[in-house]
């Protein structure tokens, strides 16, 4: 009785690996990812687009007869692999997200846990390996302090700083 069953308009997805891509294949994934990244990326012309999505091969997702995608996560890496573009202008001041003030705020976290564990140590015998943590915990991390730089913290919509840092 398999006639009364409908049949199914979405089919289930393909992955197609860029190089086995058609070119018809490829001006959809490059429609599609102009379209999707065009707020991100609005300067960035076909050609360098093109370039892009050549040096990173990402697989597409074909479904449907005329549609190709990406997945969210190589979607993410395209992002980031298109955003070292020479194209592309360098924002000044520079943007960072809330992820990467994440990352900064872990840095800082540990400066002042590191501190801490200097002021209780103190004069007594250190392993050596108990040393080198702290010394590499105290080397200057300049891109930590210039995200951290880069955020207004008196603003009531600021996010927090870590436990102990003033404001």
């Amino acid at each position: 009785m398999s006639f009364l069953v409908p049949p199914t308009s979405n089919p289930a997805p393909r992955h197609l690996p860029y190089a086995q891509a058609s070119v018809i294949q490829r001006e959809q994934l490059l429609a599609f990812v102009r379209q999707r990244l065009r707020y991100h990326f609005p300067t960035l012309s076909p050609a360098a687009w093109m370039r892009a999505l050549f040096e990173f091969q990402p697989t597409l997702v074909l479904t449907g007869l005329d549609t190709v995608t990406l997945e969210a996560t190589e979607l993410r890496q395209l992002v980031q692999h298109v955003a070292s573009s020479p194209e592309l202008p360098l924002l000044d001041p520079p943007i960072y997200g809330l992820p990467t003030l994440e990352l900064a705020q872990r840095w800082l976290r540990g400066q002042e846990l590191r501190a801490a564990v200097l002021a209780e140590v103190g004069t007594r015998d250190q392993g050596p390996r108990l040393t080198a943590l702290l010394n590499y915990l105290g080397q200057p991390y300049p891109l930590a302090e210039q995200v951290i730089l880069a955020w207004r913290w008196d603003l009531p919509s600021s996010p927090p700083l870590p436990a102990g840092l003033p404001r």
